[in-house]
């Protein structure tokens, strides 16, 4: 019998079992995800005397200060690696004058992604599809910057994924990740139970700790690696999404409508709402960017 400990930071299960599951996740909830989130499905930035600003607004102050943060110049050639309905690359396209590649693993996102674009009018500087970000097709030394935004969680091998990046990356271009981590690497089996339970009902493989990610750039050959933990000033997400969600699963014709066309999955996504917000105020779950450049 195995004695070894969960320490709760890696995959369990087969990559080809995530992958199926997040496809299940993205191309069912994707309309579910905006009607609640907005168009920027990922965490707000507050500053921390100015937690009265809009979800909306500090949703797309995010995007703007890992913008800052990666210092990516205008007219850069994108990679969105985990586009999601394509609001960061949008914003990439329309405010930074970038021609932005988009990928995820959900056709539904991709349609949704190219529609908004076009709307947007910025349909002529991007590009959405299906594509696994571990195992691109594009050829090396095509990217000015790759562009994670929360979906660096979604994969199942880090150092795979940071090595592909690294390959398309031109010399001298730069990855700029935002991404769910862990508090650390010393997590006690309560804390492990919340992180594995928060994995399932995300359909994400596993977090890191912030200093493990600057770790692995710096022995796959990056230079200039760079960190910073946003937690304080993103974790009112969470008290604002669970402020969204509570009046909707006390009404149970709402919940039953969703259950009959999304399936008793439904469940798990209501959920998980709450249980993020427990992750964050217990301290399990942190919040981490970071950046590094591949070689000239």
């Amino acid at each position: 019998m195995s004695t070894t400990t969960d320490t709760g930071l890696s995959q369990e299960g087969s990559v080809e079992d995530l992958h199926r599951a997040v496809r299940d996740h993205y191309d069912k909830l994707v309309d579910l995800y905006e009607d609640l989130w907005g168009e920027h499905i990922h965490h707000g930035f507050w500053d921390l005397d100015a937690q009265d600003v809009p979800r909306d607004i500090a949703q797309q102050r995010t995007t703007q200060e890992l913008i800052k943060f990666g210092g990516i110049a205008p007219g850069s050639k994108v990679l969105d690696s985990g586009c999601g309905i394509g609001a960061s690359a949008i914003m990439l396209a329309d405010t930074m004058n970038c021609t932005v590649d988009g990928i995820t693993l959900s056709h539904e996102q991709v349609k949704r992604a190219t529609d908004k674009a076009a709307q947007a009018g910025v349909g002529d500087k991007t590009h959405f599809q299906v594509m696994d970000a571990m195992h691109t097709t594009y050829e090396d030394n095509t990217f000015d910057v790759i562009w994670s935004m929360e979906s660096c969680e979604l994969m199942p091998d880090k150092r795979a994924y940071l090595a592909e990046n690294l390959r398309i990356l031109k010399p001298g271009g730069r990855l700029v990740v935002a991404t769910w981590t862990s508090r650390d690497d010393q997590l006690n089996p309560k804390e492990v139970k919340l992180l594995r339970r928060l994995y399932r009902d995300f359909a994400i493989s596993h977090v890191l700790p912030l200093e493990h990610y600057a770790a692995l750039c710096t022995e796959l050959g990056y230079t200039d690696v760079a960190q910073a933990d946003w937690t304080d000033n993103v974790k009112a997400t969470w008290k604002l999404s669970a402020d969204i969600v509570k009046p909707l699963v006390r009404d149970p014709s709402y919940v039953w409508k969703l259950v009959k066309a999304k399936g008793a999955d439904i469940f798990r996504f209501f959920n998980s709402v709450p249980l993020m917000k427990q992750a964050y105020d217990k301290d399990v779950m942190h919040y981490g960017v970071y950046t590094a450049v591949k070689p000239s």
